[in-house]
């Protein structure tokens, strides 16, 4: 869990945790999927599997209608299905899943931060000085610690009542995030981590307002700490941060203007790709390209680009559209997308049907990290891609079993019983 290279030591370590858990999970479920039906519901469990396999199924589709078969489309798409087993072997467990989070995500954080600030420096300078790591850009970087950063911040909420330590780690493992966030430079992950913000402070203001009341002075603190340390940043690093927020609307001028130079700027380049996106999907709506194939599908029908997109559609056949929604329609057509919105909407309704029948601390907890980090992870899919990267999947469906698992405390037959 603690590796120091990779986007965060728990995302480099999803994958060989995912498979090996997947067989007993399925043994599981074979065994005793009547009572786990009986306890959870059908409906929920209908949801959970709807989710985990429309990607699988509208890349089954694409390549039965469309393109030709292409066992690689499968490998993200089939890590998040077996998230499925995965979340039938956590719920059949009944272990202190938010316990482990709220150790493993600060650790991670803290020693990504210290990797990046004093022995992987390699990878700072390949990229002008943007934090990025072993295989991970900056802006994935930046948009992934920026959700691992605040879900800490989250977690310090719910364990506000534990012992200090506790509280210190997920203090110093947010704080670490942010730093990696802001130094990576991802204006995607800067909109994604206050989006973030804005979604736990709805989610959690009762909570946090019955924190201040019981521990005025502690609470007190902690917010200050907090807020010293941000705006101090901000304030250090004030004019790295001016110089990637001031260019924004001159690059998007160029872009309005049709200008050539739109691959010399990354809001011209990312707007170029998104429209030369657009105009492709148009060819394909239904069943997209593939994946594989996007790259020869995208030169056969170049000529109906216009002349000043040429550049951003050479960025964009090397890098991919730099949108997770673009990338599913480009892939797999509208089945794409739907199957998207039905991977990250499914358990995002599971999460808030959750908050009105919780009666356990550790579920409302659950529930709240799950809509926080679906908020994150689809801000961050508007201006990267993020389950369109293989290693990415298997963490999503890690976290999002371990938080469908905790966040059902209560048996379906039972719900309608006074709390």
């Amino acid at each position: 869990h603690t590796r120091f290279r990779g986007v965060t030591g728990v995302q480099t370590c999803a994958l060989p945790i995912c498979f090996p858990v997947t067989i007993p999970g399925l043994w599981v479920w074979i065994q005793n999927h009547q009572n786990i039906k009986n306890k959870i519901g059908v409906q929920y469990l209908v949801i959970i599997a709807v989710a985990s396999g429309s990607l699988l199924i509208a890349t089954s589709l694409s390549q039965i209608f469309r393109n030709p078969f292409q066992i690689s489309s499968f490998d993200g798409p089939s890590r998040i299905f077996i998230g499925f087993f995965i979340f039938i072997l956590l719920y059949q467990t009944r272990k202190k899943w938010l316990e482990i989070l709220s150790i493993v995500l600060p650790i991670s954080l803290v020693l990504l931060c210290l990797n990046l600030l004093f022995i992987d420096q390699n990878y700072i300078s390949n990229w002008g000085g943007r934090y990025a790591s072993y295989f991970v850009d900056p802006n994935t970087l930046g948009g992934q610690t920026a959700i691992l950063s605040v879900l800490c911040l989250s977690l310090l909420f719910y364990k506000f009542n534990q012992p200090v330590l506790y509280q210190i780690n997920l203090l110093i493992g947010s704080m670490s995030g942010f730093i990696v966030m802001f130094q990576s430079q991802s204006r995607g992950g800067w909109l994604a981590f206050a989006a973030m913000l804005i979604c736990l402070s709805f989610l959690q203001y009762k909570s946090i307002k019955n924190i201040f009341q019981e521990n005025r002075n502690r609470f007190t603190l902690f917010i200050i700490i907090l807020i010293t340390f941000f705006f101090g940043f901000l304030l250090f690093n004030y004019d790295q941060f001016l110089s990637r927020l001031n260019p924004i609307g001159a690059e998007i001028s160029l872009w309005k203007d049709s200008s050539q130079n739109l691959g010399q700027t990354a809001v011209g380049a990312r707007l170029g790709m998104w429209e030369v996106s657009f105009l492709l999907i148009q060819e394909s709506p239904l069943f997209g390209f593939g994946e594989q194939n996007l790259r020869d599908s995208i030169l056969s029908l170049s000529e109906k680009i216009p002349i000043y997109l040429n550049e951003p559609l050479a960025i964009m056949i090397g890098t991919g559209p730099h949108s997770d929604i673009l990338a599913k329609l480009l892939a797999n057509g509208l089945f794409g997308f739907v199957a998207y919105m039905a991977t990250l909407g499914g358990p995002a309704y599971l999460f808030f049907n959750s908050l009105k029948h919780a009666n356990h601390k550790s579920a409302q907890a659950a529930a709240n990290l799950g809509l926080i980090y679906i908020c994150g992870l689809f801000f961050c899919g508007l201006f990267n891609e993020t389950l369109s990267l293989k290693y990415l999947c298997s963490f999503y469906a890690m976290i999002v079993a371990i938080l469908l698992a905790t966040a059902p405390s209560i048996d379906q037959a039972t719900q309608n019983e006074p709390q």
